[in-house]
């Protein structure tokens, strides 16, 4: 089973006649067409010709029947995919799709493989912790004449069933049974196999062994991607959040491979406009004491003149209130140049002067970019500063930041939060 791994809008992975150890042959790049038409992963977001394809704004993984593929965010000049690896698992710790604790985070750099076998870790380790504090159970209302008592007498049913028939020995009684079988734990023994069947390292596949004996007596399901996102959690079983969402981020994706041998196909994939967005959220709530809205949707920017509505929705990304004065922070996954404007687009000026002429108290907006290493401007942190012909006291400005590691990206981000008075 061969794994591709290549970083995210910067390398390419070729098609040739028969593939190779880090190309796809003709027969693998079908497959995996078929398998991204049919769990609807946006076309947009991937570049695709004949000979190449490229995976734009999605990282992740991808299983299908011979071969893996991996796509981690480029966060440095150099590819290093055991740090582009801890980056990523970072990076969604932070912004809470994952919540793992820091000793685990250092275990799971010693765990060598894929982000395959750096996932399956984290949900077999935090699984395997909450059952030994106790298997979830379900309690079942059953119905059932017995020859002895047994939770409460149900007269009408028993006169029907026992009296009217001369059976006075048996009870017509209603109670509750804890039962194991419910689908909580189908979940976690369907994940279980799909994982069993992939991983690799040791350690993993014996947590996983463990869990099957634990749940000893649950059946195994196949889920829907419509009863995966009815299943929640309640108080009685919140603390199994951690496996369930990712176990349910291992069922979502799968299918029935469209190879001959019929092997199961999955995958989990993050959108990096998404998850840096969130990232920076997070980030910026932990450096400031002032109030801080993410996606704030307060205002719009026009009112339709017939009807008095308001109409274009607002919604800066990160908005920073201190009482008095606002700062807006919008990010960008996409690449700064060194030329006009530093590449920043048209639409994301305009989209700025908007947020700076509706929020009254705004006085700097922000443009937020991952800072692109190697093209000239590496220490660089602020590329471009603009400020309104209306009211020169309103600006724009343009920064970017390392996401080498979560450190010097706090660093830097504190740097610009203090350059900008918060």
């Amino acid at each position: 089973m061969k794994n591709i791994v290549i970083t995210e809008c910067h390398d390419v992975l070729n098609i040739t006649e028969n593939g190779g150890v880090n190309t796809l042959s003709q027969s693998e790049a079908d497959e995996l067409a078929n398998f991204i038409r049919n769990e609807n992963i946006k076309r947009e977001y991937i570049s695709w010709d004949n000979k190449s394809i490229t995976f734009i704004n999605y990282v992740g993984y991808i299983q299908c029947s011979t071969f893996s593929i991996e796509i981690l965010p480029k966060v440095a000049i150099h590819n290093d995919f055991i740090q582009q690896r801890n980056v990523l698992i970072e990076m969604l710790n932070e912004s809470g799709y994952i919540n793992v604790t820091t000793t685990s985070l250092a275990q799971l750099q010693l765990v060598n493989g894929s982000l395959l076998e750096i996932f399956g870790r984290i949900y077999a380790s935090s699984l395997s912790s909450e059952l030994s504090k106790g298997v979830t159970m379900k309690y079942l209302q059953i119905e059932k004449n017995l020859t002895t008592l047994k939770g409460a007498l149900v007269i009408s049913d028993h006169i029907k069933e026992n009296l009217s028939r001369n059976k006075k020995y048996m009870a017509y009684c209603e109670y509750e049974e804890k039962i194991i079988d419910h689908e909580l734990n189908q979940i976690f023994i369907a994940a279980n196999r799909v994982l069993l069947k992939y991983i690799n390292n040791l350690e993993t596949q014996k947590l996983l062994k463990q869990i099957d004996h634990v749940l000893d007596g649950v059946r195994y399901k196949l889920f829907s991607k419509i009863e995966l996102s009815r299943i929640k959690l309640d108080r009685t079983n919140k603390r199994f959040a951690l496996p369930l969402l990712l176990a349910k981020q291992f069922l979502m994706n799968i299918t029935s491979s469209f190879s001959a041998n019929k092997e199961t196909s999955f995958s989990f994939l993050f959108e990096m406009n998404d998850l840096f967005e969130k990232y920076i959220a997070s980030l910026v709530k932990k450096l400031t004491e002032y109030t801080v809205f993410e996606q704030h949707n307060k205002y719009r920017l026009l009112v339709k003149e017939n009807n008095n509505r308001d109409i274009f929705q607002l919604k800066p990304d990160v908005v920073i209130d201190n009482g008095e004065a606002q700062i807006i922070i919008d990010t960008k996954w996409k690449s700064l140049t060194k030329g006009n404007r530093s590449g920043v687009k048209r639409e994301d000026l305009f989209q700025m002067y908007a947020y700076l002429t509706r929020y009254e108290r705004a006085q700097t907006a922000i443009l937020l970019y991952p800072k692109q290493l190697g093209i000239g401007f590496d220490e660089d942190i602020q590329h471009e500063s603009w400020y309104l012909h209306v009211d020169e006291q309103k600006k724009l400005k343009v920064y970017s930041l390392s996401l080498e590691n979560k450190w010097k990206t706090t660093e830097e981000l504190k740097n610009i939060l203090q350059i900008n008075g918060y």
